[in-house]
Order: C-alpha cells, then sequence, then structure tokens
C-alpha cells in the first residue's frame, strides 16, 4: 500500500511542482481506521499548511474498495492544496 500512496505523492507533487516546495504524506491503518496526515508549504509563502483524516471503516475492504478509500483522501489533499494556492493568489492581487 505505501507504494501506492508514494506514487500517488509523486504524482500530486509533479502536478504542483510550480506551487510547492514541499509536500508529505503519513499513513497509519489500523483495524476500522485509516489516518492520514499531511503537509506541504508553497513556494510564495513557505508556511506550513498541515492537516490530518482520519476514517473510519467497519468492515473489511477488499484491495479495489482500499485503493478507491485513498484515491479519495488523494482527491481531498489536492482540494486543501487548490484552495491554499487560490488563497495566496487573491492576496497578492
Amino acid at each position: 500500500m505505501q507504494t501506492y500512496i508514494d506514487e500517488l505523492s509523486n504524482i500530486l507533487i509533479e502536478r504542483y511542482k510550480l506551487y510547492l516546495e514541499t509536500f508529505m504524506v503519513d499513513f497509519w491503518s489500523e483495524q476500522g481506521l485509516f489516518e492520514f496526515r499531511f503537509g506541504y508549504s508553497l513556494r510564495r509563502d513557505s508556511k506550513l499548511h498541515t492537516r490530518m483524516i482520519k476514517i473510519g471503516v467497519q468492515e473489511v475492504l477488499t484491495t479495489t474498495e482500499y485503493l478507491a478509500v485513498v484515491d479519495a483522501i488523494f482527491a481531498e489533499i489536492e482540494d486543501h492544496v487548490d484552495e491554499t494556492i487560490l488563497a495566496t493568489l487573491l492576496e497578492l492581487n
């Protein structure tokens, strides 16, 4: 699973390479819980933005379902990055 998370992280970093100074993701899983901690800073302000996403899982997931949950979490991470970039650009105008 870590390989898949690393792959998604690298895709996100490549997509936002003009904006991101740093990006990191820490994934933790225990039966019934997924926890993602992520942080990033933009080149414009170098301020570290951190968030944590916890998802409770009530039943055993198939590999496909597990990957779908990780994809959804990365979509949310991307939304956070987009919001931060937009807010920074609005401040500059």
